[in-house]
């Protein structure tokens, strides 16, 4: 059994610290907080973009959402042994690096008048493939920062912040859009990386070595085998990978036909659109402050099976909304509350879960191997939702997305942990 880390040296020892008095927790929080204002305002300002100023179709739209989730389908699994030799910290710096050069290409691009859908998808592309090694690292790194039991704690905070940015980050958009393109909103983007990579240089995890010597003895493939037998013999694991698949299938067809359905079909301005976004992220960060206090007294299974249970109701308004389109507008403003509420309730309830059933030594392995499952789903998702919109209508995308994202309430009620509480003992490492 590995030993813990949270008696390593620069971690703290008291498990009840706040975990925000923690120095390099806390550069790491500021900096995952510039990073996901970034990834907010660019996933505001890449509909607008193609949409708006580009007149992209909804199946090439699907495919630039495609591409800015289609790291993880492509490089995730190395990814995943690749950091798990690595020193984490370097990782992180040079995502950062990847991130800002491409968002600072698109408002370059657009004052040379040279923007083109074609760079959309290749910048969409590049930021995925950054994100995948900002991911994996930056949750590998968690427990060398944080006892293990405050991971989960660590992991709210994130939650919580990551919510409260997209709060207001939306609404702040579609205002600026008003008197200023969608493309220059990019500018913003690439400056918030440039803070991250300042914060990030000032964290010193405390066990974070390079192992390329000692696992270069080891097969390549091999190594991604141990990652994913680890994820599929753990029945925790297992539960949240299948559950979760589902869940972004059904999210990234609600997703890639949402801002078509608004922006195109309902013709409704941008601010209105960024307002609509905000809504749901208001909903969510509520839910990040009431849903730790909700798992320490309820448990966090049942809270899982509570949010999951939600979730089916909470898409349910959005493919209505194509429906009784007079009202697409209040309906989608419902939509969007409570699938807030849904997925921020369930994020903040599993939070660390993986960490205590997963050994240090496999974190970023099986990290990779969850990530490349969830968020591979997500873009065949889109890829699905364009290919029914273009054969069918926007709305009848909607209701396959919705009927998608019911499917993970049935896999969690057929399973054995709706018995638990909380997670049993014996699953931890």
């Amino acid at each position: 059994m590995p030993v813990s880390l949270s008696s390593s040296v620069g971690v703290p020892p008291d498990d009840a610290v706040e975990v925000l008095k923690v120095p390099d927790f806390r550069r790491l929080w500021a900096a995952n907080g510039f990073r996901y204002a970034a990834a907010e305002v660019a996933s505001f300002a890449l509909p607008v973009t193609a949409l708006l100023l580009l007149h992209a179709r909804p199946l090439t739209m699907s495919l630039i959402f495609m591409c800015s989730r289609a790291g993880f389908l492509t490089i995730g699994l190395p990814a995943g042994v690749w950091i798990d030799r690595w020193r984490k910290k370097p990782v992180l710096i040079c995502a950062d690096i990847a991130y800002a050069a491409a968002f600072a290409s698109v408002p370059v691009a657009y004052f040379l008048d040279a923007l083109t859908v074609a760079q959309l998808v290749v910048v969409a592309l590049v930021v995925s493939l950054a994100g995948v090694f900002f991911d994996v690292a930056h949750s590998s790194v968690l427990p060398y920062v944080l006892p293990r039991r405050r991971v989960a704690d660590g992991n709210a905070r994130l939650q919580s912040s990551e919510t409260a940015i997209q709060a207001v980050s939306p609404s702040v958009a579609g205002v600026l859009t008003q008197s200023v393109a969608a493309p220059v909103l990019y500018c913003f983007a690439a400056l918030s990386h440039l803070a991250s990579l300042l914060l990030l240089r000032g964290i010193h995890p405390q066990g974070d070595i390079a192992r390329a010597k000692r696992e270069s003895e080891r097969r390549f493939g091999q190594e991604i085998k141990d990652g994913i037998r680890v994820l599929f013999r753990q029945p925790l694991l297992r539960l949240l990978l299948n559950q979760a698949a589902l869940n972004n299938i059904g999210a990234g067809i609600l997703l890639s036909m949402l801002p078509i359905f608004l922006l195109r079909d309902i013709g409704v301005a941008t601010w209105l659109y960024g307002l609509l976004s905000t809504l749901g992220a208001v909903a969510g960060f509520a839910t990040s402050l009431l849903a730790p206090r909700l798992r320490r007294r309820f448990g966090e299974i049942r809270m899982t099976l509570l949010f999951s249970a939600l979730a089916p109701f909470a898409v349910l308004a959005a493919p209505l909304a194509g429906v009784f389109r007079q009202a697409a507008v209040p309906l989608i403003a419902v939509a969007q509350v409570l699938i807030g509420i849904a997925i921020v309730g369930r994020a903040v309830s599993t939070a660390g879960l993986r960490a205590r059933v997963t050994p240090d030594e496999y974190m970023g392995r099986v990290t990779a191997a969850y990530s490349v499952v969830i968020q591979g789903a997500t873009p065949l998702g889109a890829l699905a939702g364009g290919l029914l919109a273009g054969h069918w209508s926007t709305g009848t995308a909607l209701w396959a997305g919705g009927l998608v994202m019911a499917l993970p309430l049935v896999l969690l009620l057929l399973s054995p942990l709706r018995r638990h509480r909380t997670l049993p003992a014996e699953w931890e490492v």
